[in-house]
């Protein structure tokens, strides 16, 4: 905030009971909304993030998230272009909540009784009800191709994507039974077993990116990795998921394609890819194979824009005190955070496009005034988001900008465009 007048009334705004979320976020999920009608198909990708707030004093309205920290969970939408350039388009949806202490888990450890447990609420209803959300804000606007990781592998929410017709890939978490009264009498009975038996289709070389370790518990699909080259097979299959048990009687059996992607002659000390992807996009040839494992590759995308957020932003590093407080300012950074991933990705895949294409004329405008950022007449979007970056405090001689410094240098420039049109205000000097 510019003074102590705009930073009380910051407070005073995120410490609206009358303010939420929902409609501090509304305005810009329906600008996604008009840009998604320009896209002839989009990727909606799901995921779920952990916010966490250090400090001893307990906040209200925050729930535990390790042993040392409290905070809350969000679960967005975001969507991208379909297009292999993976446009940032906007966040559709959010969805914010705080776990409880003991839980499910914990609660029948301690002896609740089974059925109790699974009369809670379960955090996987999340899936559903955000693909809801999804459908009712986008309407006919465009085709939307749902993408999710493999904790979304839940037969209730693939029947529910099935019965809404909406078109999708995720990620098997699982190695699921399929229906043994339509299978060969030799054939497999788990869907790996079957798949692997099929032929390869293709074969493509890829580099894996450095992974870093988490801040979830460790899993074998989230080890820390380096980068290397990866050689890949891929192969595919129509199978038929029974009803689980637990769910209730007269839910349909699920026809649906699976892709197998395998990783083979990986080093002995890493852990090979080995993906199945289950979809309701088309299998029958190798180019409608191979766009289904791009499509779920997309959703690194989300991961970067979870960077933005809590680096960029520095969203985990405010101090309001109490968790609604918190989610105000989230519906906030939610745009700003979308604008630096769409300025990076922009840079990566237009950088001699104008830049003009990503920010305002006033903005442009600044970014040639200021002395600190030696940019042509005529900016291009590269050298727009190195000015931008060398706002923030960026080195050229430190290499690319990261996060952090893009973060602060859009703050400013934001800062400098409302001091600019300000004193283009009449009377402003009075």
């Amino acid at each position: 905030m510019g003074s102590e007048g705009e930073l009380e009334g910051f407070y005073r705004f995120v410490g609206n009971e009358r303010v939420t979320l929902e409609e501090v976020t509304r305005p810009h999920r329906q600008a996604t909304v008009e840009r998604l009608r320009r896209e002839p198909e989009a990727l909606v990708l799901h995921d779920t993030t952990d916010f966490h707030f250090r400090g001893e004093a307990a906040r209200a309205g925050l729930g535990p998230i390790n042993v040392t920290d409290q905070g809350f969970l969000g679960h967005f939408a975001l969507a991208i272009s379909a297009d292999g350039q993976r446009r940032a388009l906007g966040v559709l949806g959010v969805e914010t909540w705080t776990r409880q202490d003991p839980g499910p888990t914990r609660l029948r450890r301690g002896g609740l009784p089974y059925v109790q447990c699974r009369a809670l609420p379960s955090e996987a209803e999340r899936w559903p009800r955000l693909v809801d959300a999804v459908i009712a804000e986008v309407g006919a606007a465009t085709s939307l191709i749902h993408v999710m990781d493999s904790e979304a592998d839940d037969y209730r929410l693939l029947s529910c994507l099935v019965e809404k017709g909406q078109r999708w890939v995720v990620r098997f978490r699982y190695d699921r039974m399929l229906a043994t009264e339509l299978l060969p009498p030799d054939a497999p009975r788990k869907t790996r077993a079957f798949v692997a038996r099929r032929e390869v289709v293709c074969r493509r070389t890829v580099t894996l990116a450095k992974r870093r370790a988490g801040t979830r518990r460790p899993q074998r699909r989230t080890l820390p990795r380096e980068q290397r080259e990866a050689q890949l097979e891929f192969r595919s299959a129509r199978v038929v998921l029974p009803r689980p048990a637990h769910c209730a009687e007269g839910a349909p059996t699920l026809t649906v394609n699976v892709v197998a992607v395998t990783e083979t002659g990986a080093p002995p000390e890493v852990e090979p890819v080995a993906w199945l992807l289950v979809t309701s996009e088309p299998i029958d040839s190798e180019e409608e194979i191979l766009r289904v494992v791009d499509y779920y590759r997309a959703r690194w995308v989300i991961e970067e824009y979870f960077k933005a957020l809590k680096t960029g932003c520095a969203f985990e590093k405010r101090q309001l005190e109490s968790g609604e407080a918190l989610r105000r300012a989230l519906g906030i950074f939610i745009p700003i955070a979308w604008q630096l991933l769409r300025l990076r990705g922009l840079c990566r895949h237009a950088p001699a496009a104008p830049a003009e294409q990503l920010l305002t004329t006033v903005q442009v405008e600044v970014l040639r005034r200021d002395r600190r950022c030696h940019v042509a007449a005529q900016p291009t979007v590269r050298e727009a988001f190195l000015a931008i970056a060398r706002l923030g405090g960026h080195l050229r001689s430190n290499g690319e900008p990261g996060w952090q410094v893009l973060g602060r240098g859009y703050v400013e420039l934001l800062t400098l465009e409302a001091g600019f049109r300000l004193a283009l205000t009449p009377g402003c000097d009075q």
